[in-house]
């Protein structure tokens, strides 16, 4: 079981996700999530230089590659990552909503239990018959 801390990117602590936040490995060992580690590379002539905010190992990659097309995916984060979204409802999705001003207390679909669909919360405002 992984810890919540190990979830996150220690530099943003934002959760790791399958789109925006991938959890990418550098040469140290040490995960990071794509974003971040966008931020902190720097453009060396041909090289693309990472230097790990844990241990200050700098990783090199072509400065032709993005770094999300050179590092490898932490795959025990990125499994761990999917089996919490099938266990649970897509909470980012809910959060997506939510910050647009919807709400998540609308009436399930009594043909799945536990399942809203997302017109359903984006209509949620609309009273149903």
């Amino acid at each position: 079981m992984y810890v919540n801390e190990e979830l996150e990117c220690v530099v943003c602590c934002y959760g790791y996700s399958r789109s925006h936040r991938v959890p990418r490995v550098l040469h140290c060992n040490h995960t990071f999530c794509g974003p971040c580690l966008e931020k902190l590379s720097k453009l060396d002539g041909v090289l693309r230089k990472v230097s790990c905010p844990m241990c200050r190992w700098i990783t090199c990659t072509r400065a032709t590659l993005t770094i999300s097309g050179s590092l490898w995916v932490n795959t025990d984060i990125w499994d761990h990552i999917a089996e919490e979204r099938n266990g649970s409802s897509s909470s980012e999705e809910e959060e997506d909503l939510n910050d647009m001003g919807f709400t998540s207390s609308t009436p399930r679909d009594p043909r799945k239990p536990g399942f809203v669909s997302t017109v359903q919360r984006m209509f949620s405002c609309v009273p149903q018959h």
